[in-house]
């Protein structure tokens, strides 16, 4: 099996939890498998990404992005860009981008 493309970590602790990371979990493993990706995007939760205040939290590997304040209307967005090897901009944590 080809390592994946992609890993993306849903922040599971305390405070994203509080703020639906696991809808954005579930919706982000749903989009994977009926878009056939499962070869290709990994999808994990995760301890703390930090800024807790600004969750729920997205990290996405190869690129290291994080997106705070994720939705799910936003994840196939997300999703696709990084599959073009992309950020999308507009979304991620400002401090990234520096």
């Amino acid at each position: 099996m080809a390592p994946y493309k992609l890993h993306v970590f849903v922040c599971d602790d305390s405070d994203c939890s509080a703020k639906g990371s696991q809808q954005l979990y579930d919706t982000l493993k749903q989009l994977v498998k009926d878009r056939n990706l499962k070869e290709t995007v990994k999808v994990s939760k995760s301890t703390c990404l930090d800024d807790c205040e600004l969750g729920p939290n997205l990290l996405v590997y190869p690129k290291g992005v994080v997106y705070n304040g994720a939705k799910a209307e936003n994840l196939e967005t997300i999703l696709d860009a990084h599959l073009e090897k992309k950020t999308v901009s507009k979304l991620a944590h400002r401090k990234m981008l520096k």
